[in-house]
């Protein structure tokens, strides 16, 4: 069977035609990923001494990190090496060592406004690496995504620089098109099952299906047990919501209430709802309706931004819950920029 290889950053090009300083890469659970990294980032050091970060969400997660990190990998790679590690600044921060030398950091994002403290000992880190970064329970840290950048600018600077190129590598499981890191790069909306690289200013996403390990977890019996479930039968997130002709139903509105309208370019639309359903159709009528404008050239005195209002996150979960039907694929992707935009 055929593993994922953990990529360098350099061989990937961002929608700018620049090397992006974060490569995501998601896929099905048990695919090498996190192998495939671990094993890059102890090479590198051996090649060329490149000291590594290893970016976990809370302090008692930084324990034993030389054991869970090392043990896989040096079965498997490394067997003549061994990693230990040594509490710094009263535990804020780990620093690791291959064979006595040391190699890298294991930080807590939760730290990172005590980590600024130290951001001379970070000077001479090279890459990062943020296993896990979606989560199953959807249970983030609060302004998490501004403590990841806190983190990256305090390990960027140094060396006579005012910022250095620190590469962050990210994989997951592919858990939902709906976290907080998505949200910031703005590409929940642009990514359906289809998708397999998706480029931005500054990242590179890499989506991965290893059918071969996915044929594999099907011939365990403790997996075929569970097998109607639907924790297995979630292999891979919820893009396919995206695709253009999920959703699309003929919906009888009998029992449907018009809940709101919005415009995106210059088109009206209609969202209805039955309680626990909603269903999006063209045309509409403002008058005396709660209204939203799509995007920024949408937006006036009577169409407002629905971030702003109570009801987005209502429709963000019925439409992750796969609870709102469309008459149409253009009412579909009119309704994507609103919820995305």
């Amino acid at each position: 069977m055929q593993y994922f290889r953990a990529p360098n950053i350099t061989e990937f090009r961002d929608i700018d035609n620049n090397i992006p300083e974060i490569l995501i890469v998601d896929g099905n659970r048990a695919s090498g990923k996190t192998t495939a990294f671990s094993k890059k980032f102890v090479d590198d050091f051996l090649k060329e001494k490149k000291k590594f970060m290893l970016i976990y969400r809370y302090m008692n997660e930084l324990s034993n990190i030389s054991e869970s990190f090392f043990k896989d990998i040096k079965t498997l790679f490394f067997s003549e090496h061994t990693m230990t590690e040594k509490k710094k600044a009263k535990g804020v921060y780990i620093e690791l060592f291959l064979d006595g030398v040391s190699c890298g950091y294991a930080v807590a994002l939760n730290s990172s406004g005590k980590l600024k403290h130290y951001s001379h000992v970070f000077s001479d880190v090279q890459q990062m690496f943020f296993d896990e970064y979606q989560l199953e329970n959807g249970f983030y840290i609060p302004n998490e995504i501004e403590k990841f950048i806190s983190l990256h600018m305090t390990v960027a600077r140094g060396q006579g620089k005012v910022v250095r190129f620190v590469p962050v590598y990210m994989c997951s499981n592919s858990v939902s098109i709906f976290n907080p890191y998505y949200d910031a790069f703005k590409i929940s909306g642009k990514i359906n099952s289809k998708t397999k690289v998706l480029k931005g200013s500054g990242f590179v996403l890499l989506r991965l299906i290893m059918k071969e390990v996915s044929q594999e977890q099907e011939k365990s019996a403790f997996n075929r047990a569970f097998s109607e479930s639907d924790y297995m039968k979630s292999a891979i997130d919820n893009a396919f919501l995206n695709d253009e002709s999920y959703n699309i139903i003929k919906e009888d509105l009998k029992y449907f209430q018009s809940l709101f309208v919005f415009k995106y370019k210059q088109k009206l639309y209609t969202v209805y709802s039955n309680g626990y359903k909603m269903h999006v159709k063209n045309g509409g009528d403002p008058n005396g309706k709660q209204c939203f404008g799509a995007t920024q050239a949408d937006r006036n005195g009577e169409f407002v931004f629905i971030r702003n209002s109570g009801i987005y996150s209502r429709i963000r979960t019925y439409y992750s819950d796969g609870n709102i039907t469309f008459q149409n694929p253009d009412s579909k992707k009119a309704f994507l920029e609103l919820l995305f935009s």
